[in-house]
């Protein structure tokens, strides 16, 4: 492939031969506008690098919002969790697309996006959180088209984006934990919160849990599944990962919850008949009537009973998930083991939530240790 400068007026142009159309008819590339044959002749340099070196991208009239709509639908919908492409599509479709959908996508500059970034800041008054996922999910969508070469850099690289602010943490200790299985003992999410203290396994997968997946025998717990709704359908899924589908150890009194539930699932089945709804049969988040108990209701739910309850702290569903592996770090369980229970990819996913835990174990180590010495 070759190329060469040619004058037009008082600019200079760059003529480069970017191969054949699909008749065999040479194709060529003009790149105008620079004011002197030096300028021109830097810039035809690199791009005939970029062609040797197999990094040349074709420039296409192709806007963001058509490749957001190609990359949603080609990459996105077979890879991903349905909540987690409605996720995506909705960021897409109500700030990605009326935003920057017009700009053509080899145009698009850092500065665009940063000036992006700030407006939503400013005049839409998203926090940082939300704007370090826009970053991190245009990143992504950018990364794709360079890797599909309608692009040779990703722009996101350049910009600086808000850090995420970490949702503070809060758990109960054990005077708290005994507290809410007083409080909580007759509510219809006993069961999911036991679950979620004594094993940390997140809401959807205790929701997601059936009694093939329970083994008395073995005293453990086979995490393989989750429920959710999406766009107003209960769907059950794989974990996301596959750390996350895993074996949990079960403590006796979560076992002895867990054949009452079942003995009175049972007891119910058969004192209803054919009034009894058997389309979430084997699911252990069901009512007494066999309609399923959503990972919704259950969240909203705990919400409700905190807010009448002041003897009890109030934090979320998912902080008992917190509150298990706390607990566990307290009493002297390895990271290892917890990282396992919890179903996180890396331990050091784990090392990093309760990096502020191990410190203060630290600190008592450290005391019992000046005592001892002393």
């Amino acid at each position: 492939m070759r190329g060469h400068i040619r004058k037009r007026g008082s600019t200079y142009s760059i003529v480069v031969d970017v191969g054949n159309d699909e008749n065999g008819k040479r194709k060529q590339k003009w790149y105008s506008g620079y004011k002197t044959k030096k300028e021109a002749e830097k810039a035809l340099d690199l791009l005939l690098a970029e062609i040797e070196k197999g990094e040349y991208v074709r420039p296409t009239n192709m806007t963001i919002g058509e490749f957001l709509d190609e990359w949603l639908e080609v990459y996105c919908k077979p890879k991903l969790a349905p909540k987690t492409y409605k996720s995506y599509s909705d960021t897409v479709r109500l700030y990605f697309k009326p935003i920057l959908g017009h700009i053509e996508l080899a145009k698009l500059k850092p500065i665009t996006i940063q000036r992006y970034y700030n407006m939503l800041k400013e005049e839409s008054k998203l926090s940082d959180t939300t704007i370090n996922y826009h970053h991190r999910l245009l990143r992504q969508a950018l990364k794709q088209a360079v890797k599909w070469q309608y692009i040779s850099k990703n722009p996101c690289d350049a910009v600086d984006a808000p850090k995420k602010r970490n949702t503070e943490m809060k758990v109960w200790d054990i005077e708290d934990v005994k507290k809410a299985e007083e409080v909580l003992s007759n509510s219809p999410i006993f069961l999911h919160v036991m679950l979620a203290i004594y094993t940390g396994m997140r809401e959807g997968e205790i929701c997601g849990l059936k009694w093939e997946d329970i083994s008395f025998k073995d005293g453990t717990c086979m995490v393989r599944r989750t429920a959710q709704r999406v766009n107003k359908k209960l769907i059950f899924k794989e974990p996301k990962t596959d750390t996350s589908i895993r074996i949990v150890a079960l403590p006796q009194n979560i076992i002895e919850l867990l054949k009452q539930e079942k003995k009175k699932q049972a007891e119910n089945k058969i004192l209803l008949g054919s009034a009894y709804d058997s389309s979430y049969e084997g699911y252990i988040s069901v009512w007494e009537d066999g309609h399923f108990k959503e990972p919704d209701y259950v969240s909203k739910k705990f919400h409700k009973i905190l807010a009448i309850t002041p003897e009890l702290p109030m934090i979320r569903f998912h902080d008992l998930r917190h509150t298990h592996a706390s607990l566990m770090l307290a009493s002297g369980v390895n990271m290892k083991v917890i990282s396992e229970r919890l179903g996180h990819s890396q331990i050091g996913i784990t090392m990093d939530l309760y990096s502020h835990v191990s410190v203060d174990l630290q600190k008592d180590a450290i005391k019992k240790l000046e005592t001892l010495l002393q």
